[in-house]
């Protein structure tokens, strides 16, 4: 046994390290925010399909192990079954709630997908796992070009950095989006590899401080350290280029198509938000619900009403105020998710008392 774990675990194998990495930040934040994987919580489930059935606790408990331990099979052993196992149980879940469908969960599973071992090699694995990178940092930099990041990432660099001049960080807000969007392409280039892996790691340094400093966004953390890790550990060595054939495998055309072309049909409201990696794009928007004045608050029940603000005398609900304090993520930003959690309030009265509000 001790030898097959050396022999599994050697340089024969040096993909088994990046699937121990990928098992380790998607469980990491299951711990940190585990009220988003049960259905019996104070924030409403968002199915994709109406009345889709609730599961008890339970039940919920026995696939979130079952989900760990095939995972870990996986580590040891990414054989098919298992990779497409840990896969269709995300997507079962996502289909229960919308709101699992977060950067740090999904972007791990394209990774297994990526790393299952079907009728190709580990050097098609690779190339899927470096499309991945590529696309997640190619469209992150396109998506920034916008007013909304622009007017907000100044903002936080006037607050942070007053005494530098105001020029300086003007150049350097509207060049972030080139620069991401570089980054990526990059990584394509065994000439340009190095530069772009050591770009990356300080980009992702500089976000890591920024949150610790305001005590905000933890769950991101295992995503980005997995991202910089592949890229060390795999890539920053690579010296021949890793695109010089195979395009035409299957598996390599269905990571391009998910990364490269499905996101640009968000530009045209034929694709969500998140998957596109549109994070800063200004589009997702947040939203809340106002009540009507005339509205009994006491047909709410207290998970619903100790969420209640109030705002120039009126009350209402910020939708990721009460997501956050209770599943510890943001809302999945689309407009039939709102919507849902709006009639979702409004079934505790006999007709509809809020209006929706987006911000």
């Amino acid at each position: 046994m001790n030898y097959k774990f050396r022999e599994l675990i050697s340089n024969n194998d040096e993909l088994f390290w990046i699937r121990l990495a990928a098992f380790l930040a998607f469980v990491i934040p299951i711990g940190m925010a585990p009220l988003i994987w049960f259905s019996n919580r104070d924030f409403p489930m968002i199915s994709m399909f109406t009345g889709f059935w609730k599961l008890n606790f339970y039940l919920d408990l026995v696939i979130i192990l079952g989900f760990v331990v095939c995972f870990l099979f996986f580590v040891f052993k990414p054989q098919w079954i298992a990779g497409i196992i840990v896969t269709v149980i995300y997507l079962f879940w996502i289909v229960l709630d919308q709101n699992r469908i977060q950067p740090f969960y999904f972007e791990i599973v394209f990774v297994v997908l990526a790393l299952t071992q079907f009728k190709s090699g580990r050097q098609v694995a690779k190339q899927c796992l470096l499309l991945i990178l590529i696309g997640t940092y190619f469209w992150s930099g396109v998506h920034k070009y916008n007013d909304v990041f622009f007017e907000k990432w100044l903002l936080g660099l006037e607050n942070r950095i007053p005494y530098v001049p105001s020029w300086i960080k003007k150049c350097f807000t509207y060049a972030i989006p080139f620069l991401e969007a570089f980054f990526g392409v990059s990584l394509i280039f065994k000439n340009t590899r190095r530069i772009g892996v050591w770009l990356i790691a300080i980009m992702h340094l500089m976000i890591l401080t920024t949150l610790t400093l305001s005590g905000t966004g933890f769950l991101i953390f295992p995503l980005t350290i997995f991202n910089v890790f592949t890229l060390f550990f795999l890539f920053y060595k690579q010296e021949d280029a890793l695109f010089n054939k195979d395009f035409r495998k299957p598996k390599i055309l269905f990571f391009s198509i998910l990364v490269f072309v499905l996101p640009v049909f968000n530009f045209v409201g034929f694709y969500d938000h998140l998957p596109s990696f549109s994070y800063f794009s200004g589009k997702p928007k947040y939203a809340m619900v106002y009540f009507d004045e005339d509205t009994n608050l006491n047909n709410l029940p207290t998970s619903i009403t100790k969420h209640i603000l109030v705002h120039e005398g009126r009350n209402y609900i910020d939708f990721n105020y009460w997501s956050g304090n209770t599943i510890k993520v943001m809302v999945y930003p689309e407009n039939r998710v709102y919507k849902k959690i709006q009639n979702y309030i409004d079934s505790y009265f006999d007709e509809p008392k809020t209006q929706l509000v987006y911000y």
